[in-house]
């Protein structure tokens, strides 16, 4: 059986449960998702009141503030541990070691506390929460999406972390009718880049290329539960418009407009499931192909979506490619991207991981790249 040891620190507040006997610990709760704002971190802590004060401090106390003394206004709210303040806009980490390997599985910042007589609940949130909460209007001219979402990033006051060069844009434009991380979505979507916060909580845009596993997973060895959907794909045909000549006039040419838009439009596949999508950022032909690929591609990999419940793994991140093996059931085996990860550490059920995945790879690869792999895609 693994053993299984946690650092928790918040702001001044550490516990270490290798060395700390009095760990004031309950239960933890964390899940990143790509591609959405539902990241948290919730630990539930035992903080019980602190003893009432003497009659002979609570005499001197009023005297205190007769005079003046410790006056003035309260300070933002907070909760103490251990003596030790906590309040919204702490930084938070958990790390979790496994037997001999430690890995930070996340890094938040208080957002919200709910406290009771005996417990304490300290919950914190990624940077796409700051994400989702800005909106800014910005122009940039002649910037790829790395330059852009980086400085898009640095505005919410949110690190940027491993972002892909990604397309260039002769013009783009942010508008407050959707907020930074909309925007940033959208851009990472014209690309097939996953959107996510890492576990040091920097922002991360990029492609899943991966064709071989991160991690294995065996039947009746580390997995407690596996759960499949298959779906019929909406689409097969795909048809992208995008509103300049740019393609064969010049990038200088991005505010014209033409009446012909054959010549720059992006189409993949063929039948009658026609999905038509008009982009004013797609610019070019090049634009409009990617874009393309990627609804294409993303469509595709949605059609396999699965969860799986295994025995914690620490080392389980957004972004791996993990397999399935010795499955009973065939379809139940294969490559699959990690999608979401919630870890859960109590003193009732131990230590346990839940991984959501999809079926194909992701949206570069599913336009038909691991489609390929002689089975190795569970479809």
């Amino acid at each position: 059986m693994a053993f299984v040891t946690y650092k928790l620190t918040i702001n001044k507040w550490s516990v270490d449960s290798a060395n700390d006997p009095r760990t004031e610990f309950i239960m933890l709760d964390t899940q990143h998702s790509a591609n959405s704002a539902a990241d948290y971190c919730r630990i539930t802590v035992y903080a019980p009141p602190p003893p009432k004060p003497s009659l002979l401090e609570q005499a001197g106390a009023a005297v205190a503030s007769e005079v003046g003394l410790g006056g003035g206004e309260s300070e933002s709210f907070s909760v103490s541990v251990r003596g030790n303040p906590i309040k919204h806009g702490d930084q938070m980490t958990v790390e979790l070691t496994v037997d001999d390997t430690a890995t930070t599985i996340f890094t938040a910042e208080v957002s919200a506390i709910r406290s009771s007589l005996g417990q304490t609940v300290i919950t914190g949130t990624t940077g796409k929460q700051k994400l989702a909460h800005t909106r800014l209007n910005q122009t940039y001219s002649n910037q790829s999406l790395n330059q852009i979402a980086k400085d898009l990033a640095k505005q919410a006051s949110v690190n940027a972390g491993d972002i892909q060069t990604g397309s260039s844009y002769s013009y783009f434009v942010v508008h407050d009718s959707k907020s930074v991380l909309r925007q940033l979505q959208e851009l990472a979507f014209r690309d097939g880049m996953d959107l996510y916060c890492d576990a040091e909580n920097k922002l991360v845009l990029k492609k899943f290329e991966k064709t071989r596993a991160d991690h294995t997973f065996y039947y009746a060895i580390h997995v407690l539960d596996l759960q499949l959907w298959n779906y019929e794909i909406a689409s097969e045909h795909f048809r992208v418009y995008g509103e300049s000549p740019s393609s064969n006039q010049g990038s200088e040419t991005w505010h014209w407009f033409t009446k012909d838009l054959s010549p720059f439009t992006g189409e993949l596949g063929s039948g009658q499931k026609l999905l038509v999508i008009q982009d004013s950022a797609a610019k070019t032909k090049d634009a409009a192909d990617s874009l393309a690929t990627a609804k294409s591609g993303a469509l595709k990999d949605g059609t396999s979506q699965g969860r799986l419940k295994i025995l914690g793994n620490p080392l389980v991140k957004l972004g791996d490619a993990m397999e399935i093996k010795e499955a009973p059931k065939s379809e139940l085996n294969g490559l699959f991207k990690v999608t979401s990860v919630r870890h859960v550490l109590s003193k009732w059920q131990g230590y346990l991981t839940f991984v959501e995945f999809t079926g194909q790879g992701g949206a570069q690869q599913a336009a038909g790249a691991l489609g390929q792999l002689a089975g190795a895609v569970g479809l």
